[in-house]
């Protein structure tokens, strides 16, 4: 039982709003097959949590990178053998040891239960709405939804929801990274739970911000809050936060010396093409060469007086002999080299 304030923390990575500014059903919803990495973040500041309406701003300064990476995929309903157990389940979400079950309709996204070892959750008496579609900005949806609770022990659990389009605008991180053109979707879930015919209850209070950018289909930024209350045999009294940003924008939290310069190239491994994306903060003129093991440069590509941004350049590595290269970067002021592997 006293695990259950890790375990929670993902009980809303529901990604309810998988989309762009206007959350449809076709451009929104996660599909089989999607993937994507989330970087956890340290930070020393308040987040901008109040922050609502049309054309704000959100500045979130003092975040840095932990060093851990969060990978959600998602799988067929058939590929996991515990989904019987969540009946209707039509997609099946993984991220590390949590399993999360949904059913898709034709307007809308529900949540059907989460597996997470020692702690389930089935909302087998009445699922939980994620998303009706579309959602945008003024957006708001209440739903409850009840069920099974496992932990140390077993029983029911009742819930409320809400998710909301609480806010558009620019996205600053750490003054290097900016996003114009992002939704804030706004999640709370509050669970009661009583277990072993009452010998532990208590409650679950979450709410969770997702930034989503036009040219992203999953969250570019997000952050979460988890309070667990519980009395009985296991007491517990716990509130724990996370923060996540999507990996290819950890270079503009990355600190980095004079002379080093930090890129990403992905995916990696590769086998058609390799994005190489980076942020200058000044104006640079940058040459991106892959090698093979002897040295030889076998793609090029040349970046001239660049301003300061975010860049993603895309290198067609068809052809290239399976095995290992190397991606360097040359800049008037920095250089960088990564590994990368070619399939």
């Amino acid at each position: 039982m006293k695990k259950i304030y890790f375990i929670a923390l993902s009980l809303f990575a529901l990604n309810q709003a998988q989309a762009q500014l206007s959350l449809t059903k076709a451009n929104s919803e996660p599909i089989v097959g999607d993937t994507y990495m989330m970087g956890v973040l340290d930070t020393t500041n308040a987040l901008p949590n109040g922050i609502t309406g049309a054309g704000v701003t959100w500045d979130v300064i003092g975040v840095s990178e932990s060093g851990l990476v969060d990978t959600t995929k998602y799988i067929t309903a058939s590929a996991d053998p515990n989904s019987s157990t969540y009946p209707g389940t039509t997609i099946v979400e993984k991220q590390g040891t949590n399993t999360t079950y949904f059913k898709s309709t034709a307007t809308q996204f529900e949540l059907l239960g989460l597996d997470a070892g020692n702690f389930k959750l089935n909302y087998n008496t009445n699922s939980a709405i994620v998303s009706v579609y579309p959602v945008g900005l003024g957006y708001i949806n209440n739903d409850i939804g009840s069920g099974t609770m496992t932990a140390s022990l077993t029983g029911a659990f009742t819930s409320t929801i809400q998710t909301m389009g609480d806010g558009s605008g620019t996205l600053n991180i750490n003054s290097i990274v900016s996003l114009s053109n992002c939704l804030r979707v706004k999640t709370t879930q509050h669970i009661s739970f009583s277990l072993g015919f009452g010998a532990e209850s208590g409650t679950i209070n979450q709410s969770i911000y997702n930034y989503y950018h036009s040219s992203s289909k999953s969250p570019i930024f997000s952050y979460n809050y988890t309070h667990v209350v519980a009395s009985g045999a296991f007491p517990i009294d716990n509130t724990q936060s996370t923060v996540t940003l999507k990996s290819i924008y950890l270079l503009g939290v990355k600190e980095n010396s004079a002379n080093d310069f930090i890129f990403k190239a992905y995916p990696n491994p590769a086998n058609e093409n390799v994005n190489i994306h980076f942020v200058l903060t000044q104006t640079e003129s940058y040459t991106i060469d892959v090698l093979n093991n002897l040295g030889q440069v076998v793609r090029t590509l040349n970046k001239p007086n660049l301003a300061p941004g975010m860049y993603s350049e895309v290198i067609d590595i068809k052809g290239l002999s399976a095995g290992i290269y190397t991606v360097k970067v040359n800049g008037t002021h920095a250089q960088g080299t990564q590994k990368l592997i070619v399939e």
